[in-house]
């Protein structure tokens, strides 16, 4: 790994000032949607402070009983709930406060903190915000002009607005599921959750959009995002030809609807390849880098139509030239050829993909009980306000004092009379 992989990120007091810089978001978001949203608000300079619970973990902290971050092999991992790998991954450049909301003090403090915020997000089920008298009507009242985004799994209306969901539900509720297996084989999830990070993604274009609107106007938004919609916009084309033709499309593998050869394809030592040929071109590319000249000589691949007739053919060609040959080395001959290629790899390969660090995708970050380790950071490059990672990920209630004493100035009395209520605190209510 060279050295720019291995380097820490700029700390607080250098990191450059995101397009975001000087918002506010006082959130409620917990597990992955919602915090992934939130997280990368923060890469853009909002000032993130977390709202969590002592009553109740976030599950990607673990319960109390049986946490998520047990590093035995690492002497400073005091409390494993601040250690869950799957928490600190999304939570980056966050403040963490605890507030019980069912409290009346905790729930006078949260509005306190509203009147100070720009952007207020939650990714419970609808009722959840309404029943503590915080939906968006409420939230304008507290603060005129707040941004709120609300992620649920199907939305604020309809028959399932009140149906939790996670993204391994969401997925056949979106119609991926159908999509996704073989030909001969049944319907199967992507096993990575995928839903989730496609509605963080959504969530933040969502409230910069909200942002921009209320600087040209002065009015709030309130965002209602639903997870199973955003990932209906993945298969699109899918829904459109049922909608207008009536076709059901079926399981296509890693196959094309109209691409060949389009598909995952042996290596030497287990590995895989991914490759695809969109055109004659492309095609001509890797029969060439392939050196099978014959390929482009036989009438069965000598046109894109022709290709995907006979597709199974042409796969039993590529994949006896792709078994014996190593899948990075051949990944960089497609390359190089033109052709789109990339070799298949594990979540720990991946951090040995050197562009990732040179872009500032991978960054190391310090965490002072979990350590260092490799984390992704924002998915782009900007100019003049890049932003960036300025704080590893929260203990439990981290920053509790110092926000409820700092931002809403209660004095020492007041918030150990609220810690010794359960209110706030740095450790979970056993």
């Amino acid at each position: 790994m060279s050295n720019a992989a291995g380097e820490l990120p700029e700390t607080a007091g250098t990191t450059p000032a995101g397009p975001l810089t000087g918002l506010r978001a006082v959130v409620l978001t917990q597990a992955w949607a919602g915090t992934f949203c939130t997280e990368l608000l923060g890469f853009l300079g909002v000032e993130v402070i977390q709202i969590e619970t002592r009553r109740r973990l976030d599950s990607w902290r673990g319960g109390v009983s049986a946490p998520a971050g047990r590093l035995p092999e690492t002497p400073t991992a005091i409390h494993p709930w601040n250690t869950s790998p799957l928490y600190n991954s999304v939570n980056l450049n966050k403040e963490a406060i605890t507030l019980d909301l069912s409290h009346p003090d905790g729930l006078n403090a949260f509005k306190q903190m509203v009147m100070t915020a720009d952007i207020v997000a939650e990714n419970f089920t609808s009722r959840v915000m309404s029943n503590f008298g915080l939906n968006f009507a409420a939230l304008t009242r507290i603060r005129p002009g707040v941004v709120m985004i609300s992620m649920s799994a199907y939305g604020a209306t309809g028959p399932y607005a009140n149906t939790p969901g996670i993204g391994g539900t969401i997925e056949p509720m979106a119609g991926m599921s159908a999509l996704l297996g073989y030909e001969d084989g049944p319907p199967i999830n992507s096993g990575q959750m995928y839903p989730d990070p496609v509605a963080g993604y959504f969530g933040a274009a969502a409230v910069i959009t909200a942002l921009h609107h209320r600087e040209r106007t002065g009015e709030g938004q309130w965002i209602d995002l639903s997870m199973q919609e955003t990932s209906m916009t993945f298969i699109a084309d899918a829904l459109m030809d049922f909608s207008v033709n009536r076709r059901v499309r079926g399981r296509l593998g890693n196959h094309h609807p109209s691409v060949a050869p389009h598909n995952m394809y042996p290596c030497a030592a287990a590995g895989w390849i991914a490759l695809s040929a969109a055109n004659d071109s492309e095609f001509n590319s890797l029969c060439e880098a392939a050196g099978r000249s014959d390929w482009a000589a036989d009438s069965r691949f000598a046109c894109a139509s022709c290709r995907k007739q006979h597709e199974l053919e042409l796969d039993a060609e590529i994949a006896a030239w792709t078994t014996p040959q190593e899948a990075p080395a051949l990944e960089q001959l497609l390359r190089a050829a033109g052709v789109p290629a990339a070799a298949v790899r594990n979540s720990q390969q991946v951090l040995e993909i050197e562009t990732l660090w040179q872009r500032g995708m991978l960054v190391r970050v310090a965490h002072p009980e979990a350590g260092q380790h490799a984390y992704a950071a924002q998915p782009w490059r900007l100019s003049s306000t890049p932003g960036g990672v300025r704080l590893p990920a929260p203990g439990l209630g981290e920053h509790s004092r110092a926000v409820l004493t700092g931002l809403l100035g209660m004095d020492d009395a007041a918030y150990a009379q609220l810690e010794a209520a359960g209110v706030t605190g740095t450790e979970p209510n056993r």
